[in-house]
């Protein structure tokens, strides 16, 4: 087939290394620079955040009226690993110190504020940067060969440039996609109201109207009408258009399904030369090993130095820790990094590790992450009610959250709902082997052979089917005469094929190739 796309802009309210929040700047980084590999220009643009500090070229912009206030906006161009990035500039991203959610200073200092919840002005920002965006074709004379819209936060944007003049004409032979990261309550955008959206959009009310569900404007509504749908799993495709899936939606799913909403699935890479355990300087961990190989003495010394120098790790991190805990070399050890949140499955963790460590003399849980409250009090709870043998670390540090991962034998995954999910990525790339719950894109672990997934007919069941695995899998690791996981031939050949699985099948050189690139040029 005849490469027709020359050139694609990637819109998203994160990169990697600029503008950092969960994981759209993953996607957002790593297909914009395996796009570059293929020759393709790349633009990727992204609001400049007051804490983001990047130098570069400066261009005039336009003057925006959002809902009737008017922003003036210019641009900042820079270069990273061949992309070009186009910062937004205008004092309604510049004031603020996180991408989505007010900061702990910033409550302090902002009437209204709270930290960890989203800016108050957050339509505005949204409406703000997609124009932004759509006025630099015609003020530089640019026309791509597609858009790519990362997330709702970017997808009205297709609507804009197929309803709003001189848009509707310039961009006529542009291909335009959004991708779908998350459909969760809380993630989606939506402006409540008929006429609220349409002045905060500046779209006509006629267009608005047919993206409202239950009075609300829905921009993934909206985006199927005039692009591309895509999704970060084909399991998560699937899911969003089952009406039984409307629990973790908000009756989306059920929508999509009434108009016959078509969405793709393609499940998200990794950039495995990120993580490379061989390599310490990019691993960030203190030894080398090589899980496709099956060397894994390093993974082991990693535990061991873990834990001799915790409180050197403790200091350096800035982290606050609950619990203590020592290396034992005839202990199994589980683990888990990522947010707190409801949607990750904690409450589940927390009974199942009750469980767990009360029937496995041996067992040792290390928790990593930050989140709701409520839950991280759970998480202290357990700390204390089992002293030694949970530890939970309250924050993130990039170079405890791979530790945290790579000393362990199993990593434990047990989501709600999970679009795509790369921490069983990371686990296989570090030799630990994942243990997730069988939803969206967590289905992309084969049991027995990567990892293993369970189900419950029941979710009341979770717990007891997620502790009876883990008890399961923790018995050959201790009943084991030497030391993790990797002393278990079973475990150790599981362990190797995965890590040259990741390789093979979800580098982003791999998925580029044979998933976006088609994509692009059928549009």
């Amino acid at each position: 087939m005849k490469n027709n796309v020359t050139s694609v802009w990637i819109v998203s309210r994160e990169y990697a290394g600029i503008a950092e929040a969960g994981g759209v700047k993953n996607v957002t980084t790593s297909l914009s620079e395996s796009l570059v590999r293929t020759g393709i220009e790349v633009t990727a643009f992204i609001p400049a955040y007051g804490f983001v500090n990047c130098s570069g070229q400066s261009r005039p912009g336009p003057s925006i009226s959002i809902g009737g206030t008017v922003y003036e906006v210019t641009y900042t161009v820079c270069y990273q690993h061949g992309v070009r990035i186009v910062l937004v500039n205008s004092p309604i991203f510049s004031e603020k110190s996180a991408v989505y959610v007010y900061t702990a200073r910033e409550s302090f200092s902002i009437p209204g504020a709270v930290r960890g919840k989203g800016h108050h002005d957050v339509d505005a920002m949204n409406m703000l940067f997609q124009r932004s965006v759509i006025e630099w074709g015609p003020l530089f004379n640019e026309i791509p060969s597609v858009i790519h819209c990362q997330d709702a936060h970017t997808a009205t944007l297709p609507a804009l440039v197929r309803n709003l003049s001189p848009f509707n004409n310039f961009y006529s032979e542009t291909g335009l996609v959004v991708t779908i990261h998350n459909a969760g309550p809380g993630y989606r955008q939506g402006i409540p109201g008929l006429s609220r959206a349409a002045r905060v959009t500046g779209l006509p009310e006629q267009v608005v109207a047919g993206a409202l569900l239950s009075g609300v404007f829905e921009p993934f509504l909206l985006a199927s009408q005039y692009a591309c749908l895509t999704t970060v799993s084909p399991w998560y495709a699937q899911e969003l258009i089952q009406p039984e899936y409307d629990e973790f939606t908000g009756g989306l799913s059920s929508e999509f399904k009434r108009r016959n909403v078509q969405i793709i699935g393609i499940t998200n890479g990794i950039d495995y030369h990120r993580y490379t355990p061989s390599d310490p300087p990019v691993s960030l961990l203190p030894f080398a090993f090589n899980p496709a190989s099956g060397d894994l003495s390093g993974k082991y010394s990693c535990r061991r130095d873990f834990f001799k120098s915790f409180d050197k790790y403790m200091s350096m991190s800035g982290l606050q820790c609950f619990g203590t805990m020592k290396d034992d070399s005839s202990a199994v050890y589980f683990s888990y990094h990522g947010r707190i949140a409801w949607q990750k499955g904690i409450e589940v963790l927390v009974r199942a590790a009750d469980v767990v460590l009360a029937h496995v003399e041996r067992a040792r849980f290390v928790v990593l992450g930050q989140g709701d409250p409520v839950l991280e009090s759970m998480l202290v709870e357990l700390s204390v009610k089992w002293h030694g043998r949970f530890l939970y670390i309250q924050g993130y540090e990039r170079t405890l959250a791979r530790m945290a991962v790579a000393i362990s034998d199993f990593l434990v995954l047990p989501s709600m709902f999970e679009p795509c999910g790369l921490e069983d990525l990371i686990g296989n790339i570090f030799g630990t082997l994942p243990v997730a719950h069988a939803t969206g894109g967590l289905n992309k672990i084969r049991h027995g052979e990567t990892g293993f997934v369970y189900s419950a007919r029941e979710p009341k069941n979770d717990t007891s089917v997620l502790a009876g695995l883990l008890i399961e899998l923790a018995q050959p690791v201790i009943d084991s005469p030497q030391e993790g996981c990797a002393s278990v031939s079973a475990f150790n050949t599981m362990i190797q094929i995965a890590a040259q699985k990741v390789i093979d099948e979800y580098s982003w050189d791999v998925i580029t190739e044979h998933k976006y690139l088609p994509l692009y040029q059928s549009l």
